[in-house]
Parts: structure tokens; C-alpha cells; sequence
């Protein structure tokens, strides 16, 4: 999140539900204030710290229902109250460590907002360090909650979920040092692009050989490499999976039984699954490829959006488990036909013609614009199969309704 990848502001100004990592706030001026509400900002601020980073929108308010959607933007003035020095030395004199945000400031429909994008911590969690009365208690570590409440850890295993983010932590950053070497010597980027083309390769064939179907469907492939190589524990990895999948009924993407199969092997884990022709594998260098040879009644635009949709989500929520925010992460999706098809009955595929999509964003901006990127994959996806435009703008407004309903 801290170089700022091309945040979309206007969905976060515009998207009306708050979550762990969103909140909004009605227009306000920093310098007229009271103590207490700027402690209140602080809680929200490190609560998301604390958590998986976040955005705080100033220039929303609720309705009457208490829905945040009247989206007023703040005044010229309010927006200049909003000083990184004054700011930063109120949090900075509350909490330890300096919590990592920056204020963006963007004109979304002609309407300005401030909107405080905060970073999870890289090292230790924030502990407040001086108190203000009803809205910060010193000594205590501030979370997120997916019921969009900024509060104190005070369970066992929310406190259990902070060191274990510390000693995660402490690997990357072992990581870090050691890739950097490696990069220094100008040989890090190569051999990270060599080796993940291989272990792809190398998964494919494993899976072909396995379900050797080649001649019947067509192949889909699902890849998510980093740019650089991150630390990965291959111990963590079915946990990080599991509590990275999109939740829905009937997943057009992994299913938690499918990761919950999964096996260890060496430098990765991995599932074949016995009834299905369906592979999964999860590398030590953070490549992960999805195989699957689906029927032919499978390969609609419906299911690829939804596809579409669970895959970005998973590759975001990696992201953000991982600590790997500020990483870029490239996705690949990719259907190759073993003979001529159609998609809907009405969009066809030449036989061995790759039909494919790419993107390349951080974990941080695939979490905060998942149907738009989603959409971007799925609408490549139909400029190569030439659907008419009033088609290809459709393709957000579905996925958007996908996960709204789940």
C-alpha cells in the first residue's frame, strides 16, 4: 500500500457498507475538533493498523436508516485542516508505534473527501501509549472487527493473532534481506520469473499426466506469481489459504474441503483431487496455480465472472495474510481449447488458441476494488472473443451483484 498503486476512491466513497477495512465519517475540520473525537479518529486508525489496513472516508454521513450514503465531500477548509504535521503528532503522541498512513486527498464527481489510508504494521502492533477519556486506554491494542467495530483485543486468540502476525513478520523481513542480496547482484528478478515459469510448467504436466484429458476439454488456468520472491512458511500455508477464500455457497474457485485435502510435498502443498479433474498447488516461493479441465456446460461468462470475482478476492485476501501488501502480484487466467468450442453457445474458441487475460496490482489495490479488477480480467476475457460493448459494460455490474449476494 505505500507507494499508493492506483486506489479507485470513488468505489471506496461510493460502496455504502462499512467492514474491517472501511469507515466512514461525516464532513469535519481537524482543527475544530474536540480531543475526544480525535481520539476516536486514532481508534479507527490503529484499529485497522492492528488489523489488515484500511481507508477512513471523511465526507460520507448516514441516512436516516443509518446507511453511509450521503456522500457530500468536506469544504476547501475542512480538507486543509487535515495537516500531515499537526495530525501526525497528535496520533504519533498516542500511540507506539508510528502507525504507516498517509491523506489522500481526491475529487471524486466534483466532490472533494479526505481519506486517511492506513497500512498494516510491519513489525510490532501499535499500543496506545497515552490515553483520551472515553475513546483511547493506555496499554491497550486496538483491532478491527468484520462488524466494522475499532475496539480493544481482549480475547485470547485476537491477542494469539497479533504475535503470530509479529513472528510472520520477522521471517519476511529475514526474507527481505536475503532476496536483497540476491537483487543487488541484478540476479534476483531473473531467477523469480525463470523459476515460477518452470514450477507452472511443471504443474501442468504433473496434472495432465495425471488426468490426461487433454484430448477431450479444454484446459483452465488460474496463476498468481509475485513480483519478488515474499518468505513464505510452507506450515502456514493451508491456514493462510483457507482464511483467504471468498465465502459462497457454490464456489466457481476452490472449495474449503479442497484446501482442507491439500498434502504437503516437497516445496509445496498441493490437492489433486480423486473425483474431479481439479489441481491445486501452493509453492514456497509464492506461486500458486489452479488447473482444471471443466465440462463444457461449465465454460459460460456467468461462471467465468464469478470465477472472475472468488480468484481476485483470494489473491488479495493472500496479500493481506501474507503481509504482502506492498507486494505486486501478477494474475493470469488463461483457457486452451484441445478443439473447437463455444462459450454460451454463440463465442467460439479455435482449437489451441489461448484464450487469456492478465493483470499486475498489489494485494492492497486488488482488496479495495475487487469487482473492478475482477471485471478488468473478465472483460479482456471478452474483447478477445469480440463481444459487443454493451456486453463487455455489463460484466461489473454482475460481478458487483455476485458479491453482494454470495
Amino acid at each position: 500500500m505505500s507507494d499508493m498503486r492506483s486506489f479507485d476512491f470513488a468505489e471506496l466513497v461510493y460502496r455504502q457498507v462499512e467492514s474491517d477495512e472501511l469507515d466512514y465519517k461525516s464532513a469535519m475540520s481537524w482543527r475544530t475538533m474536540t480531543r475526544q473525537e480525535r481520539g476516536k479518529i486514532v481508534r479507527h486508525l490503529t484499529a485497522f493498523a492492528n488489523t489488515r489496513g484500511g481507508f477512513l472516508v471523511i465526507g460520507v454521513s448516514e441516512n436516516a436508516s443509518g446507511v453511509p450514503c450521503d456522500c457530500t465531500g468536506v469544504t476547501e477548509e475542512q480538507s486543509g485542516s487535515f495537516d500531515p504535521t499537526p495530525v501526525g503528532d497528535f496520533i504519533n503522541s498516542h500511540i507506539e508505534p508510528a502507525i504507516d498512513y498517509t491523506i489522500e486527498r481526491p475529487l471524486v464527481d466534483g466532490k472533494r473527501y479526505v481519506i486517511f489510508v492506513v497500512r498494516p504494521f510491519k513489525k510490532l502492533p501499535h499500543v496506545c501509549c497515552r490515553g483520551v477519556e472515553g475513546e483511547l486506554q493506555e496499554g491497550v491494542f486496538y483491532i478491527r472487527t468484520p462488524e466494522a467495530s475499532s475496539r480493544a483485543a481482549r480475547r485470547a486468540h485476537e491477542m494469539q493473532e497479533l504475535l503470530r502476525r509479529c513472528m510472520r513478520n520477522e521471517r519476511e523481513e529475514l526474507g527481505r534481506v536475503l532476496r536483497g542480496i540476491l537483487y543487488e547482484t541484478g540476479q534476483g528478478a531473473q531467477m523469480q520469473s525463470d523459476r515460477s515459469s518452470d514450477l507452472v510448467l511443471d504443474a501442468e504436466r504433473y496434472f495432465r499426466k495425471r488426468k490426461g484429458r487433454s484430448g477431450e476439454l479444454p484446459l483452465f488456468k488460474f496463476v498468481i506469481i509475485p513480483e519478488k520472491t515474499p518468505a513464505v512458511c510452507q506450515e502456514d500455508i493451508p491456514e493462510i489459504m483457507q482464511k483467504s477464500l471468498f465465502s459462497c455457497a457454490k464456489p466457481e474457485f476452490l472449495a474449503r474441503e479442497d484446501v482442507a485435502a491439500g498434502k504437503k510435498s516437497p516445496g509445496s502443498w498441493r490437492f489433486l483431487a480423486g473425483n474431479r479433474a481439479l489441481l491445486w498447488q501452493f509453492f514456497d516461493n509464492g506461486v500458486f496455480c489452479f488447473l482444471k479441465y471443466p465440462h463444457s456446460d461449465e465454460l459460460t461468462l456467468e461462471n467465468l465472472a464469478r470465477f472472475c470475482a472468488e480468484a481476485v478476492a483470494f489473491a488479495g485476501g493472500l496479500g493481506e495474510n501474507f503481509n504482502w501488501s506492498t507486494e505486486l502480484l501478477t494474475l493470469k487466467i488463461a483457457v486452451v481449447p484441445s478443439r473447437d468450442m463455444m462459450i454460451d453457445g454463440r463465442y467460439s474458441i479455435a482449437a489451441g488458441k489461448e484464450l487469456s487475460a492478465e493483470i499486475e496490482r498489489s494485494a492492497a489495490d486488488l482488496n479495495s476494488g475487487r469487482e473492478n479488477h475482477a471485471a478488468r480480467l473478465l472483460r479482456r476475457i471478452g474483447e478477445t472473443l469480440r463481444l459487443p460493448d454493451h456486453q463487455l459494460d455489463s460484466f461489473k455490474e454482475s460481478i458487483r451483484n455476485f458479491l453482494e449476494r454470495r
